[in-house]
């Protein structure tokens, strides 16, 4: 049995290339090599079996090739898509991806950035809480960070999010066309979350512009059945015919559950839209349920992009990036 650490100079040698050119294969700077090489490379390493040491290449190159991610709430079905982007993402461009799930806590939150400037991490990627912008401030001086889906209000920083009020605004007119006499907008406490502050703006400023229709807004509390039951039954007081438009996949999943349990019923009572086309959506009820798709995964695999350049220094300019991926609104049979 061959006991012998395979080194560059190996891969090199059986490549007949450079060892400067291996060491950038290793570190995913492809722009100046060629196809054939690039496969040549890949070969060799796969025939040799070698595996770079981390280490040693991090204190050579003064980078970990480690990116730390953390997420905000594990259990929401976003949040998966979002992490598989991040992950594929990441392998294609030779980083090592780590999580840490904060649990909607700003103490776990902070926990895990700091765990993973401990770990030298190359940069960081934040489903922010919402109201750690002093340290994150600080942080920032010390590693590359973008924002996934939320941003910190009054934080400069580089954020990648879906295009929530432009979404808000498609779904606030679909339900105009309806001649909905009522609209509830059912949402989490908006303050200090900035995609809540966008699709509250959107769902304000349409109603605004359509002012013969009554659109109210009703703030839940997700952990409390009896809150959101209340506010139900405050709903429907209103002019029928009336609709529940949902701020997150979260809330939508609660109101129906509830609906179930008292005996609603979808286009009797009321009906019901919102945010995030989970892979439910599509079952319940008659025709299922109105919702907006996000493209979570392409908010992963753009946000890691995204860092990636900032690590690199290949954006020219300081000044933060606002990026959008676009959504698009699903009609289904809860709202006709």
């Amino acid at each position: 049995m061959n006991t012998k650490q395979i080194t560059i100079k190996d891969i090199a040698k059986e490549a007949n290339v450079s060892g400067t050119t291996v060491s950038r294969y290793l570190n995913g700077k492809f722009e100046y090599m060629s196809t054939e090489t690039r496969t040549t490379i890949e070969k060799v390493i796969s025939d040799l079996d070698f595996r770079p040491s981390n280490i040693a290449r991090t204190l050579k190159s003064n980078k970990s090739k480690v990116i730390g991610a953390v997420i905000a709430d594990i259990e929401n079905p976003f949040s998966t898509q979002i992490i598989k982007g991040l992950t594929d993402k990441a392998n294609e461009i030779g980083y090592s991806l780590m999580i840490s799930i904060s649990n909607n806590s700003i103490d776990k939150e902070k926990e895990g950035v700091e765990r993973f400037l401990d770990n030298r991490v190359d940069g960081l990627i934040v489903n922010t809480v919402g109201l750690n912008e002093h340290f994150l401030q600080e942080t920032k001086n010390k590693v590359p960070i973008v924002f996934i889906d939320r941003g910190v209000v009054g934080f400069q920083g580089d954020t990648i999010s879906s295009n929530n009020y432009e979404l808000g605004q498609q779904m606030m007119n679909h339900l105009f066309e309806k001649n909905f006499q009522s609209i509830g907008f059912f949402t989490e406490n908006i303050e200090n979350n900035t995609v809540r502050e966008d699709r509250y703006r959107a769902f304000k400023d349409a109603a605004e512009k359509k002012k013969q229709t009554i659109a109210k807004t009703y703030i839940v509390d997700i952990t409390n059945k009896n809150n959101i039951s209340q506010q139900l039954e405050r709903f429907c007081e209103t002019p029928a015919p009336r609709v529940i438009f949902a701020g997150n996949g979260v809330v939508l999943q609660m109101i129906l559950t509830i609906m179930k349990e008292k005996n609603y019923k979808i286009g009797e009572d009321f009906s019901i839209c919102g945010y995030d086309n989970w892979i439910w959506a599509s079952f319940v009820g008659k025709d299922g349920i109105t919702a907006i798709d996000q493209d979570s995964y392409a908010l992963g695999t753009e946000t890691v992009t995204l860092l990636h350049k900032r690590i690199n220094k290949s954006i020219e300019t300081e000044k933060p990036s606002n990026i959008k991926i676009k959504g698009k609104l699903i009609i289904r049979g809860s709202t006709n």
